[in-house]
């Protein structure tokens, strides 16, 4: 149930972020949007894959969480049959989940290019409008100079990935004014991160499927090391997923439609601001901190026997009353 409301919340959040990066089924009456079409709304041209790129996403989190904490237990020699079940289940989704989040990724990839090109641009390191672009591997993208320093880049590599030909054109930064680029820096290396802890969880699932092979996958202290040090990169990846998308999304609340200056709320303070975050960062700060301390020690401590569960006294049967002889 759990997983469930979880998951339907999941598609509401998502419907509303993904129309304020591909809006569709509206008018605009005296400066405010109304729907016309609330199944256009809804299911705009961006949710179906970002609604699926991100669930995905979360349940490669759980999946590489799940295998650290077993690959923990291993290593420390303790609940084996647990923790070979959680180590096998893991591993499972994550054989189905890791290759199919590339596909997903390369699906929402072209939806970019199709309804947010300057986003897609920022994401590639692409100044230039042209055919045949390179893929950029690395750099530092220089938003004054409208360039990119120290740049290591494969030849016509990135039409053939961003467009699926080898002489597909992709829009450039250049393409439109200063004031209606995004950010580029937290855009650019935040997809090569979010791409970088996926290239992790790919290792550590082809490295499994070998292990398994050998019968060696519940021995190797090499790979339960990684696994155990690998438990952050799901929550990482998913971070850095969201600054690549919603950095990429400005200067534009709506996309191409109401500017993120003019949607701030009018005769603000600033210091009201500053209380605001202040609070909230507060709340999540102790929400979070309890809930990872919490999560931690059950961690720690363990499954739950069955013998020392409280639940399971109650199943026994019980005990025959001594009679007036004894």
């Amino acid at each position: 149930m759990v997983a469930l409301g979880t998951f339907i919340s999941a598609f509401w959040i998502l419907a509303v972020n993904s129309w304020m990066q591909t809006p569709t089924g509206f008018s605009m009456q005296d400066g405010r949007f109304f729907p016309d079409d609330w199944f256009a709304v809804i299911f705009n041209p961006s949710f179906p894959y970002r609604f699926a790129h991100t669930v995905t996403a979360v349940y490669l989190t759980t999946a590489f969480t799940v295998i650290g904490v077993a690959a923990f237990h291993l290593r420390n020699r303790r609940f084996a049959e647990e923790s070979r079940v959680m180590m096998l289940m893991g591993i499972a989704l994550a054989t189905i989940l890791v290759p199919l989040q590339a596909v997903i990724g390369d699906a929402h990839g072209l939806n970019t290019l199709a309804h947010q090109p300057v986003k897609l641009a920022a994401i590639a390191g692409l100044w230039d409008t042209g055919s045949g672009v390179p893929a950029v591997l690395f750099a530092f993208p220089d938003a004054k100079t409208e360039s990119n320093k120290a740049e290591i880049a494969i030849p016509k590599l990135g039409s053939l990935y961003l467009t699926h030909s080898w002489t597909g054109e992709v829009q450039g930064l250049k393409s439109v004014p200063r004031e209606d680029r995004p950010p580029v820096a937290p855009v650019f290396f935040g997809f090569r991160i979010m791409v970088g802890m996926w290239s992790i969880m790919l290792l550590i699932t082809v490295s499994s499927w070998y292990l398994l092979w050998k019968k060696r996958i519940y021995e190797s202290p090499r790979f339960l090391r990684l696994c155990s040090y690998a438990i952050p990169v799901g929550y990482i990846a998913v971070t850095a997923g969201w600054v690549t998308t919603e950095v990429g999304r400005q200067p534009w609340v709506v996309y191409n439609q109401l500017r993120t200056a003019d949607a701030v709320t009018p005769n603000l303070v600033t210091h009201d601001v500053v209380i605001s975050l202040t609070l909230y960062v507060l709340v999540y700060a102790a929400v979070f901190g309890a809930g990872v301390y919490y999560l931690f020690k059950l961690v720690r401590a363990g499954p739950v026997t069955a013998a020392s569960s409280p639940e399971s006294q109650l199943t026994k049967r019980p005990a025959r009353p001594l009679s007036a002889a004894e």
